[in-house]
């Protein structure tokens, strides 16, 4: 901005009318434009040859041979003021500083200025620069008609696929001469001036379509189109530049685009490029991928992509075998599936939960992020007491779901995104559920496992993030441009920052180097890694299959799929996994790659972090029935076909259910939802009901619905069918107590730890009643945490668990003030959980005494340890909260 403001100032204001004639006189126009020059691109040696880049199409028309519609297409993209300024446009330059200024850019070179520039001039950025140009335009004006100047221009200007001028522009995109091009096709040649690239619909269909729409839409307001138009059929580009290296110049081309180096320049300037590839290692990814993918199905795709940890330089890159103007798979993203976890495992280091902290890895288990569906380990291997560093080399499912639970799928998210992962991908944002998924626009506890996508570009620079000791280097390819002339365009800055403790790193590192030696595929060095597998929808096979390793000098990806997703199965008919052809792909090409390179010892496990904070040996909610006999380090069995998680009745509903009541804090949660018009359910401890009756028949003469929570919020899941048969019968006698005749549908075990509770509550007239959606409001982590964490869970039908006593429930009923009418603005509406058990009135009876209580005693807890005491209420519960 500040630059065209510079040059505003001085040129039109700053000189007088005589000094600037007298400039615009002194800048010779050049006779004749700059013949065309390829452009050279090397290896990162700067000697090394990699690509020669340049317009190989190109032969000038008369105007009189574009039709009118082409003609007004590009001055409605480039310039619409184009036959009433006098080369230069003060409207268009103040436009364009009004587009700075608002955070936007605007271009505000005329279709002459472009000319000038592109037919005599450099591509720097610069205020004299700039001035040069305006005086050539000024000039080129004074010579030539308009039509000339824009004959000229249509000519001149770089199209994309190598076509430079119109008539090479018409034959790359379809194939025609220029005078048989129609209005819609030259809108499609109007649209791609701006971004050779970006708005070729070979490279991207959907950026292209807006792009044309746009041009179309400025040329009806102008009065210059009128009639239908409808998207044209364009020819698929043909590779220009062959092979996979083809695929390293589109990256070029991108970067240095984006760094004010225009691809016209780059075909057309003779520039010299050095880029970070290495020779050696970009021929041992292209001869790897051709040796492990001979004699496989023809429609495997590949993708490579190998960074140097220490700049953040792309040293290899293998995104397909066609080349340039096709489909680039190692810029495609994919469901990472098990190569995921290792972020998790930072996101969890992050937050001070160590690689030796102890989860519970049995399968299948259900977590309320899964909406029901169990989530099961790979062969079902069970680990119930299951180290981090441990469940990484068994590529366990259930503990890293539990750990993304347990911090937040935002932290996880959020820690990808800062390792490497990119923000957005084609326009959209990464990371979470897409339109038609359970929640769109939100991240779910699904993210554990891998299943939203990633490009293996992106992947390759998470690994080397850590490979780094957690500093990030941004990813790139080109370290310097210079023009023909010697003058430095671009030189990369050495972006890095540190957002993962190098401590932390060090584990993770420890923790992958363990997983890559006990998956074998080690390529005689040092290194770290971790595989990844895809399952092909509800089926034996597979649709995606990753290996993503690091030495301390070099950190690759490797993916293998389908353009489509389908089954990926070997020669043989064998489903790919990650430990299969990946894996070895990943190996043979590391030890290519460095062979010759010292060998880089990896850092020691620095043993960072809690170890008491996992979920092994506690209860979890609506876990599932253990077969007969099944052993994994628990007392009780657990029945979730009797748990009920859904509300009543069927679209966007939820259920609100209230913990731990009735309390003081009651009231005001009864208010709130009186001015809401909402029913919920109070599962109800009976010391409470004891202390507060009245509370029990507000709640019931509101038109609420009562829930058994047990005497006094003891473990039921561990005591006998007897324990727990009198512990529900003495709380139902207390509730009938404080308000006679009334029904109680619903029985919640404490904790969620069923054990033979959910039968004996069915037996006692009950629906046993779990919850889908839990924000661990108990913990109190603040009324906007608990009303954040209850919209990144909720999903239709979905119950859900927040607490009305057993302490401070101030920020619950916070949260809720602020949440009710978010959500119901939303469209979401509110209803009762369904029952499945016909329940009966309650009928007064004598209190029992306290001594009566069947209840575990109070000196111990399930697991021995001393009954906790308030401080220490959090840890005790962690994990499996009621």
């Amino acid at each position: 901005m500040l630059t065209r403001l510079l040059v505003i100032v001085v040129f039109y204001c700053g000189t007088g009318a005589a000094v600037a004639e007298a400039y615009v006189e002194s800048v010779p126009l050049p006779a004749a434009p700059v013949e065309p020059q390829a452009s050279t691109l090397y290896f990162a040696d700067g000697r090394t040859i990699l690509a020669r880049v340049g317009t190989v199409d190109h032969s000038d028309v008369p105007l009189s041979a574009v039709p009118e519609a082409v003609r007004s297409a590009v001055l409605a993209a480039e310039d619409r003021d184009f036959y009433d300024h006098g080369g230069v446009s003060v409207r268009g330059v103040l436009r364009a500083v009004v587009a700075d200024a608002r955070g936007s850019r605007e271009g505000a070179s005329t279709i002459t200025q472009q000319y000038a520039r592109n037919a005599f001039l450099t591509q720097d950025v610069s205020v004299e620069r700039k001035a040069k140009e305006m005086a050539l335009a000024i000039q080129l004006e004074r010579k030539y008609t308009k039509n000339q100047v824009l004959e000229r221009y249509l000519n001149t200007i770089y199209y994309g696929r190598g076509a430079q001028g119109i008539a090479a522009a018409a034959h790359a995109y379809f194939g025609v001469t220029p005078d048989r091009l129609t209005a819609a096709q030259g809108a499609v040649l109007a649209a791609v001036i701006k971004d050779p690239y970006g708005y070729d619909p070979a490279n991207n269909a959907e950026a292209a379509r807006r792009r044309w729409n746009w041009v179309v839409r400025a040329q009806r307001d102008l009065g210059w189109l009128s009639g239908e138009v409808t998207y044209p059929k364009v020819l698929p580009a043909s590779a220009k530049n062959p092979g996979p290296d083809g695929m390293v110049i589109d990256r070029v081309e991108r970067e240095l685009s984006a760094h004010g180096v225009t691809p016209q320049a780059l075909h057309t300037q003779g520039l010299s490029v050095v880029t970070t590839l290495d020779a050696a290692a970009q021929r041992a990814a292209v001869a790897q991928v051709n040796r492990h993918l001979a004699g496989q199905p023809k429609g495997l795709r590949t993708a490579l992509v190998a960074v140097d940890p220490r700049t953040g330089g792309v040293r290899a890159y293998y995104g397909g075998r066609q080349g340039r103007g096709f489909f680039d798979d190692a810029s495609a993203a994919h469901p990472a599936a098990s190569t995921f976890k290792p972020v998790v495992l930072a996101a969890a280091l992050r937050r001070g939960i160590g690689v030796n902290s102890r989860w519970d890895g049995s399968s299948p288990r259900i977590f309320p992020g899964r909406l029901g569906v169990p989530l099961r380990n790979q062969k079902d291997l069970q680990c119930p007491d299951c180290t981090l560093k441990k469940s990484m080399m068994e590529s366990l499912n259930t503990p890293f779901y539990a750990v993304t639970e347990q911090i937040g799928a935002t932290a996880v998210r959020d820690a990808a995104h800062e390792l490497g992962i990119s923000e957005r991908y084609a326009g959209a944002p990464s990371l979470v559920d897409a339109k038609g998924d359970p929640r769109p626009g939100k991240t779910r506890p699904d993210i554990a496992i891998g299943r939203y996508a990633v490009t293996p570009a992106d992947l390759a620079t998470v690994y080397a993030t850590f490979a780094a000791g957690g500093v990030r280097h941004e990813r790139h390819f080109v370290e310097s441009a210079t023009d023909a002339g010697g003058k430095r365009l671009w030189t990369a800055s050495r972006k890095a920052r540190t957002v993962l403790d190098p401590a932390a790193a060090a584990d993770v590192t420890s923790v992958l180097s363990a997983t890559l030696r006990a998956d074998g595929a080690r390529p005689g060095r040092p290194a770290a890694g971790k595989t990844g597998t895809q399952q092909w929808a509800d089926t034996r096979d597979n649709q995606d299959a990753w290996m993503a390793g690091y030495t301390p000098d070099l950190a690759t990806a490797v993916w293998i799929g389908k353009s489509r997703p389908g089954p990926i199965r070997d020669a043989e008919g064998r489903a790919i996994e990650g430990r299969t052809i990946p894996a070895r792909l990943w190996r043979d090409f590391t030890r290519t790659a460095l062979a010759g390179s010292p060998v880089v010892p990896l850092p020691a496990a620095a043993n960072v972090g809690r170890t008491d904070v996992g979920d092994a040996g506690k209860v979890h909610a609506s876990e599932p029935v253990q077969k007969q006999g099944e052993k994994q380090g628990r007392q009780q069995k657990q029945a979730p076909n009797l748990v009920v998680v859904r509300t009543a009745g069927q679209g966007k509903r939820l259920a609100l259910t209230f913990d731990d009541g009735p309390s003081e804090y009651t009231p005001q949660v009864l208010e709130l939802l009186a001015r809401y018009g909402i029913k919920a359910t109070f599962c109800m401890v009976g010391e409470e009901v004891q202390r507060y009756p009245e509370l029990v028949r507000r709640v019931v003469a509101e038109g609420h619905e009562l829930c058994n929570h047990s005497w006094k919020h003891d473990d039921l899941g561990a005591v006998s069918a007897a324990a727990a048969r009198d512990d529900i019968e003495r709380t139902d006698a207390a509730i009938a107590a404080a308000a006679p005749g009334v029904t109680v549908p619903f029985f919640r075990a404490p904790y969620g730890s069923w054990g033979h509770s959910a039968k004996e509550g069915v037996k006692a007239g009950h629906t046993p009643l779990g919850w889908v959606v839990d924000p661990d409001d108990w913990l109190l982590p603040g009324a906007d945490v608990i009303a954040e964490r209850i919209e990144q869970q909720l999903a239709p039908r979905a119950v859900v668990l927040v607490h009305d006593g057993g302490g401070d429930r101030a920020q619950t009923v916070d949260a809720l003030r602020k949440l009710i009418p978010r959500l119901k603005s939303e469209g979401w509406a509110f209803d009762l959980p369904e029952r499945t058990v016909a329940s009966k009135a309650l009928t007064a009876s004598p209190s029992p005494s306290p001594s009566m209580s069947p209840s575990p005693s109070p000196s111990v807890t399930p697991s021995g340890s001393p009954e906790p005491s308030q401080s220490n209420q959090a840890e005790t519960r962690a994990g499996s909260t009621s």
